[in-house]
């Protein structure tokens, strides 16, 4: 909303409040004056309530002092305001101060002008002014406490209202999240989302405490629970009366709404924490959308460790912290290693295994820096190392990057390895084989192609056919799990296809018998060779 656009809004309410301008555009024109001087006043450093006092005795000497006058402006600009200065806290509370100030201003002005106009005022008239500033004080802690739209309690109330539970007992508080609220407003319009949040708040009352955070939200406290499964009911009561659709306009409204819960016993005033928690369970309910999502300490704690690990590993990958190891790929029928697997690793105290921190750099898109570095260090050990086959991990995300086969290409062209002696290993996943461009432009450039972990259920051999894999991995808990008939069967449909067979996960001499018995070409395993550096 503009500025303009809420000085407009502010002369229609101080006209309906009592006052009727001889002017309307000197009128309103005044006002948006004023309103620039409250911007001004909110944003100055360093801040300075006493404007408002000014602003306050300026709307008295415009003639707009009846007192609902002030009643209007303050829910007005407690409402409206946020939105031109922002809902930052430090923004909301200059312009309580302001707010505060204005009051006192006007009703200063306002005495001042009536003793001006009378030589005496007697005591009932001390009075009378008295109970009009009380009231108006009444009717500012009303605006600042409550949303305008719907005239629930706001965020500050909850608060309020939180760090006043005495410690003992339990408590819930579930918040009720409306998904794609600012779809609905963009097709119909404020007017209707108004009527909307008012339909919500009508079937969410019942439930308990009700507050309106944000447009798009609404809390519901539940004082004394038992447990967390008194608030789950809760919540599925309130999943239950959100999924009629709502009237408006002849339109029948069917919103999506996501909860979020955190039920625990009251230790004390701590709003923060509360807010805090129910907002990251809301945020797992958006995330999973599997219903509503209770808060849980254990899945925070790693939420943290994680994000802790995401802002880490940028300057450890500057460091050089992250290196390979090397674990050996021996070929069953003689023992004799022909190549080997790279294996990432975090070379730190302390630091994360492999699947952990690749997990964090996959999320975070740090995987394609990684990825490239580790396989650049690869092939640069594998030119090393002659006739040596190295083997390098690609994560499915990696496959998704643009411009993935040139890079493949630039780092043989630069580290001297040629393309034969370079294998990509590819997980068995849903996601890994519709990538079948890219695979086919790596397997163009000559390097071979394991899928790795084959077994895990998601790729047929009628698949395989149409993909350039060279080597299939079997996983090594599908080889314990699996009948040699089926195995055998499997090795020979591979070989059909012109694919050698590595067999994972070999622990010991007698699972390497039975698998070269089986026709399995190499193996790796900590029976053949743990991984170590180069």
């Amino acid at each position: 909303m503009s500025l303009d656009d809420l000085a407009g809004e502010w002369l229609r309410g101080v006209a309906a409040a009592g006052f009727v301008p001889g002017v309307r555009a000197r009128a309103r024109a005044a006002l948006r004056d004023l309103l620039e001087e409250f911007v001004a006043a909110v944003r100055a450093e360093p801040f300075d309530p006493a404007p408002g006092t000014r602003i306050g005795a300026e709307l008295v000497d415009l003639r707009m002092s009846a007192p609902p006058v002030l009643g209007v402006t303050v829910h007005l600009l407690a409402g409206r305001m946020p939105g031109i200065i922002g809902e930052d806290p430090v923004s909301r509370t200059r312009l309580l101060a302001l707010l505060d100030t204005l009051v006192t201003g006007f009703v200063a002005a306002q005495r001042d002008a009536a003793v001006r106009a009378a030589e005496e005022m007697n005591r009932s008239e001390k009075i009378h002014w008295r109970a009009v500033q009380l009231d108006l004080q009444r009717q500012l802690q009303q605006a600042l406490l409550h949303r305008p739209d719907t005239g629930l309690p706001n965020e500050q109330h909850l608060r309020k209202t939180l760090a006043a539970m005495s410690p003992g007992g339990r408590l819930g508080l579930l918040l009720v999240g409306l998904d794609r609220y600012d779809e609905v407003i963009d097709t119909l319009g404020p007017q209707q989302g108004t009527r909307l949040l008012s339909s919500i708040a009508r079937r969410l009352r019942p439930l308990g405490i009700l507050a309106h955070l944000a447009d798009d939200q609404f809390a519901v406290l539940v004082p004394g629970t038992t447990g967390p499964d008194d608030l789950i009911k809760v919540a599925d009561q309130a999943h239950r009366v959100l999924s009629a659709p709502f009237p408006i306009d002849g339109h029948q409204l069917h919103m999506t709404v996501l909860i979020g819960l955190v039920e625990r016993p009251v230790a004390g005033g701590d709003p923060d924490g509360w807010l805090h928690d129910a907002r990251l369970a809301l945020r797992w309910a958006d995330h999973d959308r599997r219903g509503p999502e209770l808060y849980d300490p254990g899945r925070a704690a790693d939420e943290r460790r994680r994000h802790r690990l995401a802002a880490e590993m940028p300057a450890a990958l500057e460091r050089g912290e992250f290196t390979l190891h090397y674990q050996p790929l021996v070929r069953l029928a003689d023992g004799e290693t022909i190549g080997v697997e790279a294996l990432a690793r975090w070379q730190r105290p302390g630091a994360p295994g492999p699947l952990r921190f690749i997990r964090v750099a996959e999320r975070t898109g740090l995987i394609h820096r990684l990825g490239r570095t580790l396989l650049e260090q690869a092939c640069r050990q594998g030119a090393a190392w002659p006739d040596r086959l190295i083997s390098v991990n690609l994560s499915p995300v990696q496959l998704g990057e643009p411009g993935l086969v040139a890079a493949v290409a630039d780092i043989l062209h630069r580290t001297g390895l040629p393309a034969g002696r370079l294998q990509l290993e590819i997980t068995e996943s849903a996601e890994s084989l519709r990538y079948r461009s890219v695979l086919a432009g790596l397997g163009g450039l000559g390097v071979r192609l394991a899928l790795d972990d084959f077994g895990t259920g998601w790729s047929s051999l009628a698949v395989l056919s149409t993909l350039p894999f060279t080597e299939a991995k079997l996983a090594g808990e599908f080889l314990l799990s699996t009948p040699d008939a089926v195995l055998r069967h499997l090795v020979e449909a591979c070989h059909a296809l012109g694919m050698t067979v590595t067999a994972e996960g070999i622990e010991t001499a007698e699972q390497a018998t039975t698998l070269r018995d089986l026709g399995c070409d190499h193996g790796q395993g900590y029976h053949l060779g743990r991984p170590a550096p180069a």
